[in-house]
């Protein structure tokens, strides 16, 4: 089956003809749950989806948020969030925590659902 052609971003979504996305769709933007999210939480989910790269699960550390100017309290917070409202699952709470790890996450519908979702091993 052929490859289905990319459409190029647009000059006003940035510099670069061919470039990453991230995949948000409009029942997401308009339901109760995201529009409820504080700022930096919908922020840090962009930037997790983009970090994960298409991939339900995704390794992530606080020092990377300040790579996009989120320090590290806020990041906890906007993590915190977004695991409250159920857009992520926190897969290695304690280990993370306790050893300084990078946390890992899974990617939840519980947003829409309110039932978590069956937790996969993360897949590098």
């Amino acid at each position: 089956m052929p490859r289905k052609k990319l459409t190029p971003f647009k000059s006003y979504e940035g510099l670069h003809g061919k470039n990453n996305h991230v995949r948000v769709t409009e029942y997401m933007l308009k339901h109760k749950s995201y529009i409820a999210l504080p700022a930096p939480a919908k922020e840090l989910y962009l930037y997790l989806r983009l970090w994960a790269r298409g991939r339900d699960t995704v390794k992530f550390a606080a020092s990377l948020a300040s790579t996009f100017g989120m320090d590290s309290k806020t990041f906890r917070r906007a993590r915190d969030n977004l695991i409250e409202y159920g857009f992520i699952e926190y897969l290695n709470p304690h280990t993370a925590k306790d050893k300084k790890q990078i946390g890992v996450y899974q990617f939840s519908h519980r947003w829409y659902t309110g039932k978590t979702p069956e937790l996969q091993p993360f897949e590098e």
